[in-house]
């Protein structure tokens, strides 16, 4: 700072003001630094030093007088005021005198700034102290508080392709956003249950004003925290966790094991299914699996593959039966279809009199049933993740996946929210039990040795990368022989470490889905997508008889076998109390 300073001769609180003179997230550029007396002839817009030069001819609050019109000004000011009080009043820990104080107190020469009355209105309620120390533990990321103390939930980030789908989805998820604040609230006072929260998207914000300004003319949506009815009375033992893991030959608590354990429990009555309606709040034993297990639990509870009464759910019991490394991304599948957006239309247009590039040869609806398809397969492929040199992608881009990974995104984002309201719920009850958590407990980094498990404890829906739907369009579009097809496909795509083989993955993905859509067509409506699937799966057969793609039986079921083995072997040798028995 001090190099800085010394550079343009200005004090601290000048360079504060320059900087917002030149435009910050939460305050617009002064209009004039645009215009072409201030500028170098060759700037295409403002240099920092124009603003400098300002703050040396006059402080801040005299620019603030002098716009070109009144509607420029109320946009500019009201950001610039909220910049100025931020700047002076945000809380921070000074670690030296280990106490809180306004951040404008650490600012050279300045002088204790007087902390506004209203100061709510910029940073919020002031939420428990049990809810901070979660959030500064990474164990809660800070949209669900910062949306309970401010008001308002902004959708800010536009994605690379804008569909009318996008826009429909962002309000279809509002009932799992409602679940997770009513997650949360249940455990703060009443004023937050009941607060009434203003959803804006990138969209609703008036052109040319600030977040924080005054609203465009659209139709305010307007969501509360959800009152949740008393759930299940989830009861979590650990000699029961572990005498299921032995059950099932595993040493992971995951969304299958879950539902498996939850359907053996269900045809037998047992102890887990039985009183499960009755009066009470779950309860778990005091360790890290019990723990798991109920976030599980209760998150399969709120994605209603678990019904109201306990028992079992189509969209359950065909989940249950995927193979381990797929259930993620099937789910994500699933998730997609209840809310209308897995299928092989081509997407439109966000706004009907802006289209879509001519350049980028989007197909506009209706299609034929080939393009259908290949979207489709493509989509559905994405899912699954690749294998990266360097955890770069230095190949294609594809429009459409673009923006069908847009809606993934949105997608994935909600549910890991509801995962967070769960868990944090379950520990603003008792914050001792953040202890049971071990260190990257939400950790989504890939094993060295496997690129398809993650180490994690709790699901993490890790935001996806389109590069098996490239790929699998590459796959789709050969038109060489077979012979030629790994060496081409290796060369096409250097960037992957294994594309072959994770192209099969992607088939065996493809074909449980379908497994998955078939079961669930007929009692939940999906008709027209096992349709559509059928007729994909014609597609792909072909192209697969063509280069001589095909899954060999052990990969049916590949994970799942290789898993049972190393379990069955490692239970005989070390004669632990059930697979996995070092945890």
């Amino acid at each position: 700072m001090e190099s800085v300073l010394n550079k343009w001769q200005i004090q601290t609180d000048q360079f504060i003001d320059a900087c917002m003179l030149a435009g910050t997230e939460y305050c617009l550029t002064y209009p004039y630094l645009n215009l072409g007396p201030f500028q170098p002839a060759s700037a295409a817009r403002f240099h920092f030093d124009a603003a400098v030069y300002f703050i040396k001819q006059a402080p801040l609050i005299n620019w603030m007088q002098t716009f070109p019109t009144e509607d420029m000004k109320n946009d500019h000011v009201d950001g610039y005021c909220i910049c100025k009080v931020l700047i002076q009043s945000s809380p921070v820990l000074h670690m030296q005198e280990n106490s809180v104080r306004p951040l404008g107190t650490s600012i050279p020469g300045s002088n204790s700034p007087q902390v506004p009355c209203d100061f709510r209105n910029i940073m919020g309620e002031k939420l428990p102290d049990s809810l901070y120390y979660l959030m500064l533990q990474g164990i809660i990321s800070h949209k669900l508080p910062q949306a309970l103390a401010r008001g308002e939930w902004m959708d800010k980030s536009q994605p690379l392709v804008d569909t009318a789908e996008f826009r429909a989805l962002i309000n279809d998820l509002q009932d799992y956003r409602q679940c997770a604040l009513g997650l949360i609230a249940r455990h703060l006072n009443s004023g937050f249950a009941k607060k009434s929260i203003v959803c804006k998207a990138f969209w609703d914000l008036h052109p040319g004003r600030h977040q924080h300004s005054a609203y465009g003319c659209t139709e305010q949506r307007i969501m509360q925290p959800k009152k949740l009815k008393r759930g299940l009375r989830w009861r979590i033992n650990k000699d029961a966790v572990e005498s299921e893991m032995k059950r099932q030959y595993v040493d992971k608590i995951d969304f299958k094991f879950c539902l498996r354990w939850h359907a053996h429990e269900f045809h037998t009555e047992g102890k887990l299914y039985k009183d499960i309606t009755k009066f009470g709040e779950p309860t778990f034993s005091n360790d890290r699996f019990s723990l798991a297990a109920l976030v599980h639990f209760m998150l399969l509870e709120h994605l209603e593959l678990i019904a109201d009464d306990g028992g079992m759910t189509v969209l359950g019991n065909v989940l249950k039966d995927s193979p381990r490394h797929l259930q993620e991304p099937c789910l994500v599948a699933l998730e997609m279809m209840k809310f209308g957006v897995l299928n092989g239309e081509p997407f439109e247009a966000a706004q009907p009199d802006r289209p879509f590039p001519e350049q980028v040869q989007y197909p506009q609806a209706p299609v034929d049933s080939r393009v259908k398809s290949m979207l489709l397969l493509s989509r559905v492929m994405s899912l699954v993740p690749m294998s990266l040199k360097n955890d770069m992608w230095n190949a294609d881009v594809d429009f459409d996946l673009a923006a069908f990974h847009s809606l993934v995104r949105i997608l994935k984002r909600a549910l890991r929210q509801l995962t967070e309201a769960s868990l944090a719920s379950i520990l603003l009850k008792d914050m001792q039990h953040v202890k049971l958590l071990p260190q990257g407990f939400m950790c989504a980094s890939h094993k060295k040795d496997d690129n398809l498990p993650y180490s994690s404890v709790l699901p993490t829906f890790m935001l996806p990368r389109a590069c098996m739907g490239i790929v699998c369009q590459f796959f789709l579009r050969y038109q060489g022989n077979a012979a030629s097809f790994s060496r081409d496909l290796t060369t096409h795509f250097p960037c992957c470490t294994q594309p072959k083989e994770d192209l099969k993955y992607a088939l065996l993905f493809w074909e449980d889905l379908k497994r998955c859509v078939d079961a669930i067509a007929e009692p939940l409506g999906a008709e027209e997508l096992a349709d559509d699937m059928k007729a994909a799966s014609a597609v792909l057969h072909q192209q697969q008889q063509k280069l001589g793609i095909f899954l060999e039986a052990s990969q049916l079921h590949g994970d799942e076998h290789r898993h049972l083995i190393n379990a069955v072997q490692a239970f005989a040798s070390s004669g632990s109390a059930y697979p996995g028995g070092g945890y």
